[in-house]
């Protein structure tokens, strides 16, 4: 297991446009106000959704697109550093107008219809992503102070 421990500090509420990239708008946010360390949640409305899946088996991501208006019924994410600057990632799930639920690793290309994005940001030392031989993901290392 892996620990890390984080004073909390400021929310940050956004209001994303219709039209905005919900991966880049949020990204984008958290570089310009040097935010490397925070939890995210988020819930509105997309016009299409740009996701991904992770295949346990193989070892990689197979990406996939829902080009249909959907409610966001959750959205989650974290931000912590990755190369040296801070990474967003960001998971949630969607529902179409007949109630069917669609989720995944939000990728970039899920355009916003309307989105409120609450940002938590958090104080201390961000964790820093590495690779995890087991998973082959950029996970969480251990704390660097």
């Amino acid at each position: 297991m892996i620990s890390h421990r984080f004073n909390t500090g400021t929310v940050h509420l956004l209001g994303l446009a219709t039209g905005d990239d919900l991966y880049n708008a949020i990204t984008d946010y958290v570089r310009s106000h040097d935010i490397s360390a925070a939890s995210l949640s988020f819930l509105g409305a997309v016009n299409r959704a740009s996701l991904r899946y992770y295949n346990q088996e193989e070892k990689k991501y197979q990406d996939f697109a829902i080009d249909k208006h959907l409610e966001v019924v959750a959205g989650t994410g974290n931000v912590s550093i990755l190369d040296a600057g801070p990474f967003v990632h960001i998971h949630a799930a969607f529902a179409d107008d007949d109630g069917h639920a669609f989720g995944g690793h939000v990728n970039e290309g899920t355009e916003v219809f309307a989105l409120e994005v609450t940002v938590f940001q958090l104080y201390g030392t961000a964790p820093t992503r590495q690779l995890d031989e087991t998973t082959g993901l950029m996970l969480w290392g251990p704390p660097q102070d």
